[in-house]
């Protein structure tokens, strides 16, 4: 399961929007990888279900991922 490092220094939908962008931009993260669940990664990470709601919205806005149900 994908499970970033989170800056400390920035709000934490902040960072969790900025390791996704870097790990696309490196190609840790390709095209077709099944992200966690909000639920899963929000418990992995220690932050709220909103938290990962709102980073995975604004990377869906800015085209980085697509979500499918």
């Amino acid at each position: 399961m994908w499970t970033p490092t989170l800056d400390q220094s920035k709000p934490a939908y902040r960072a969790l929007l900025d390791a996704l962008q870097e790990d696309v931009r490196s190609g840790q993260l390709v095209t077709g990888t099944k992200l966690p669940t909000h639920r899963d990664l929000a418990r992995s990470l220690g932050v709220a279900i909103g938290t990962v709601t709102r980073a995975y919205s604004l990377a869906e806005r800015a085209g980085l991922i697509r979500g499918r149900v």
